[in-house]
């Protein structure tokens, strides 16, 4: 299984690299779409849907949020708000802005329900809540990812991407270290169990994913040249993303769990779905995105 998730990610590197530093903003926009589509259908089956058309449907729909996000917005050059960090206006301007902090506040439920979580507990179970925290995720995913892709665009010109590109890359290396030190050190010196939802999750692992974490975040500064002025926040921030997407995993499992299925789909040889390996990423995401814009961390 190990090997051939190694194969699986040495092909799909190359492709998320010219993905993030070559493709215009627009076919970007439409590549992180398709992609929602198809989490959005794997998400439909977490919520325990059989017919495969109320999957397509439900794709659809949040597909359509996507795109009414896109289209109601005034400017894509200045998402997720002209004003933000330092206002926040009820308007069709700060939509994105809206979607971001709607997320912030979900994910707050999600970790609620992994904290409670029992095979007795069913306050949480309702199609309409399941399918409403999908919708809300997965439109804040494509949201963040336009956000992160086109920061200092307007000022680097037509047709360079690399510090947008660095920005998700970036995020993307916070999530990996996380989840490698998480198995490391787990798989080492786990003895605590975390969680009842997946019980492998040990909190020694969370401790050494944070720790690695904590590498990455700190060669990030120098590298993407952050304007960091304050180093224990900053690693606040990390330390808060590393937690996240540990949560993130475990709701997604707590989801799988309660639709009795092993993985979200078959569309990645050794990974499962897309939502098996992005679960993290919707997590982090929005809340990535946000602290390090409002913190005025990232270079622009």
């Amino acid at each position: 299984m190990l090997k051939q998730r190694v194969i699986t990610a040495l092909f799909l590197l190359p492709i998320l690299a010219v993905i993030l530093f070559y493709v215009r903003l627009e076919y970007f926009t439409g590549i992180i779409l398709v992609l929602v589509y198809f989490m959005a259908q794997e998400w439909s089956k977490l919520c325990a849907h059989k017919n495969t058309i109320y999957h397509s449907l439900y794709a659809v729909l949040v597909s359509v949020c996507c795109l009414g996000v896109w289209y109601f917005s005034e400017s894509l050059m200045f998402w997720p708000s002209p004003s933000w960090p330092h206002v926040i206006q009820i308007s069709m301007s700060d939509l994105p802005l809206m979607v971001l902090l709607m997320s912030a506040v979900l994910l707050l439920l999600c970790f609620l329900i992994v904290l409670t979580y029992s095979r007795n507990n069913h306050w949480w179970r309702a199609f309409a809540l399941r399918e409403f925290i999908g919708l809300s995720l997965l439109t804040s995913f494509f949201v963040s990812f336009i956000c992160m892709r086109q920061t200092n665009y307007p000022l680097m010109g037509d047709g360079n991407f690399a510090y947008g590109g660095a920005i998700i890359l970036f995020m993307f290396l916070i999530i990996w270290a996380a989840d490698v030190g998480a198995y490391f050190v787990g798989k080492q010196f786990g003895k605590t169990k975390l969680t009842t939802v997946s019980p492998n999750k040990t909190w020694e692992g969370v401790i050494g994913g944070l720790v690695f974490s904590f590498l990455v975040g700190w060669f990030g500064i120098e590298a993407l040249s952050l304007r960091v002025d304050n180093n224990v926040t900053y690693l606040i921030v990390i330390a808060l993303l590393g937690v996240i997407s540990v949560y993130g995993d475990l709701f997604e499992s707590a989801l799988k769990r309660t639709a009795d299925i092993k993985d979200s789909g078959n569309i990645l040889p050794g990974h499962g779905g897309l939502l098996d390996r992005l679960d993290s990423t919707i997590a982090v995401a929005p809340i990535y995105f946000l602290s390090f814009s409002y913190f005025e961390w990232f270079n622009v």
